[in-house]
């Protein structure tokens, strides 16, 4: 097994590019150098240089690689499918000449799942012609990855319709292994109700990259148990950084030994930007509890 460690704007509450409240991005990419990681991920489109000699230039002053892009759209609203696939050719001629290895597919955010996050049960599924239609999506905006030399990996992420473990299984069972790998992210396996660890484990030969982040098991059970919304549980802490929430990170290192990974991880802990906090020193601790823990 071999890490290596990187980090993303997310962890500093960039969520959306245009946000007032978001930290000016050469702040982002200082803190991710000082707090002792080699790379980052580009975050939402526009939130770093989209020129490429600029950014080329942020980073390498920074000894920073870049090393992903995120697909964070509505995937699954079949009236968006241009629309995805224009952001995602835009991505990838940002991500292609700098290096970058990886775009994180993730289904946006959205009412009614955002309300029902941690519901396993009861949460709305899409109906069979509006998942064949993500599909589809996926599909030609996965090509458009591969054509540039970038790997596709499905991210199942809180508050979307590829969340739980059926979604997740279908969507591996009817996305081909060339076109898709996968992401896989702990904190959200964890919100899920997965076990990141099985879920390692059984999606070995498509695991490329992983998310490592860590929440708050009391936050989480209230978040269930309350129905609160995705992003106010982000408000409510239920991101912690690593080692200080209920993720399995021993098991989590022994699966990584078992398959002998060796590739990038990124470190996350989604914040909002409008609560205080301290990114910085978060970012640090989660670097060094993973090299002493699982490295």
């Amino acid at each position: 097994m071999k890490l290596q460690l990187s980090n993303a704007p997310c962890s500093w509450g960039v969520e959306f590019a245009g946000n007032p409240d978001n930290p000016p991005w050469h702040k982002v990419l200082d803190d991710i150098r000082d707090a002792g990681y080699g790379a980052t991920e580009l975050g939402p489109l526009g939130y770093l240089p989209k020129d490429t000699g600029e950014l080329r230039e942020a980073l390498e002053s920074r000894n920073l690689k870049l090393l992903a892009g995120t697909l964070f759209h509505h995937l699954h609203v079949p009236s968006k499918r241009d629309e995805v696939l224009e952001f995602t050719r835009q991505s990838c001629e940002i991500l292609q000449p700098l290096g970058a290895k990886y775009m994180v597919v993730i289904d946006h955010v959205c009412s009614p799942r955002t309300e029902q996050a941690g519901q396993v049960e009861t949460a709305t599924r899409l109906s069979n012609d509006d998942w064949n239609s993500m599909m589809e999506t996926i599909r030609q905006a996965s090509r458009i990855c591969v054509d540039h030399g970038i790997m596709p990996t499905m991210h199942a992420h809180t508050g979307t319709f590829i969340e739980y473990r059926d979604e997740l299984d279908k969507a591996m069972n009817d996305l081909d292994e060339d076109l898709m790998g996968l992401c896989i992210d702990t904190g959200h396996c964890q919100y899920a109700g997965m076990d990141p660890v099985e879920v390692i484990r059984t999606y070995a030969p498509r695991v490329k990259y992983l998310h490592f982040k860590d929440i708050d098991a009391k936050v989480h059970q209230q978040v269930v148990d309350e129905k609160i919304d995705f992003y106010k549980a982000v408000g409510d802490g239920i991101f912690t950084p690593l080692g200080e929430g209920c993720v399995d990170f021993a098991g989590v290192k022994q699966v990584l030994q078992d398959i002998d990974f060796d590739g990038w991880v990124t470190v996350e802990q989604d914040i909002d930007p409008t609560k205080e906090a301290d990114p910085l020193r978060d970012a640090r601790l989660s670097r060094e509890f993973i090299e002493k823990a699982v490295m």
